[in-house]
Formats: C-alpha cells, structure tokens, sequence
C-alpha cells in the first residue's frame, strides 16, 4: 500500500474536506464568545465523535490526541481512509483504529489511539505489513462485534471456536484475507478468518 498511490485520487476529495471544514470555521466566528467558549470547553473534553474520514477529522484527531498527551508513533501518518471507533480494548476506553503508513520503514498498518476514562490515552500499533501487500488487495478496516468465530480451518486440523468479549478489528485485504484483531484480557490476539 504505497500512500502516493493513495493519496493522489484522494486529493480532490481532501481538498473539497479541507473546504467544508473552513467554511463551517468561517461560520463559527460570527458566534458570539460566550457561545464560542461553550463550544471549545465540550470540545476539549470528548474526543471527535466520528471516526476520521477525510484529512480535517485526522488533523482534529490528531490534536485532540497531542493536546490531551497523546502521540501516534513516531514516522507514522494517518492515510486519508475512513477509520472505525468502538470499544476495543474494554467497555470503558474510547479507541479509534485508522490505517497509517510509515514511509521510512515501507511498512503499513493499523494503528489504534486509546482514551481512557480519566483523560490522556496512548497509541498502539496493532497490525504491520510491507506496502506490497496491499498493492493487488487495498487494506481496509471493520468493526467486529462481540461474539464467537470459526478460524479458518485448514484440512486435517481441528479448529474451535474463538470467543471475542469486546469489540474488535477487522483488518482485511480485498476478499483475499481477513484477520480479526481483539483483546482477551489484556492481550492482543490475532485469528486468520479467511486465506
């Protein structure tokens, strides 16, 4: 998944984002302060409410995470791809899993950034793979809700089911692969659903 390859149809799309964004901010200053200061309290206390689709939701993403102490990895961008929210770690953290890229490393991979309840959060990298992987099968993100799940089996093996308490991640490329992501406990694991 090589990000310029990405980025470039994405542009107009960003750019038309970028637009929207600096509009409703043109509009927004005609609020009267107190109103204005009203708005910036509730906004600094609840992360953005929907997951990151264009570059204007990672860029607030991005500085609510620094502003409340928390920091992607170092060398890692968000890709302009829409990202999923849930539950993922526990019932009680806020967590946001978006695709990103490190160009220094040709890796690609998903990234979740952790809110905790008391405020602050980190961020993680749950999945990497080389940007060639991707290239035929474009990686994309999906919720998984909690539940019990058949692996994929391969012929001579037993297989059981996998309980998933918490919500997870789908990380699939194109129909070639899927893989599930999830918490047990405090433990990432990581069960191949299709191959």
């Amino acid at each position: 998944m090589r990000p310029f390859h990405l980025l470039r149809p994405l542009a107009p799309i960003a750019a038309a984002c970028l637009l929207t964004f600096a509009s409703a901010v043109a509009h927004s200053a005609t609020v009267p302060t107190a109103a204005a200061a009203t708005t910036a309290a509730a906004e600094d206390t609840v992360p953005p409410n929907t997951p990151p689709t264009s570059q204007a939701d990672v860029d607030r993403l991005i500085a609510y995470g620094k502003k409340h102490g928390v920091q992607t990895p170092a060398g890692w961008m968000p890709l302009i791809l829409p990202s999923i929210r849930g539950h993922i770690q526990s019932p009680e953290t806020d967590d946001v899993v978006q695709l990103m890229y490190n160009d220094e490393q040709k890796l690609a991979g998903a990234v979740m950034v952790t809110f905790t309840p008391g405020g602050g959060g980190y961020a993680s990298i749950l999945k990497t793979f080389e940007y060639g992987d991707a290239d035929g099968n474009p990686a994309r993100l999906s919720m998984i809700e909690p539940g019990d799940y058949l692996p994929a089996c391969h012929p001579g093996n037993a297989c059981q089911k996998v309980h998933i308490a918490n919500q997870a991640v789908g990380l699939c490329f194109g129909e070639a692969s899927c893989r599930i992501l999830y918490y047990e406990g405090k433990e990432m694991r990581d069960v191949v659903m299709t191959d």
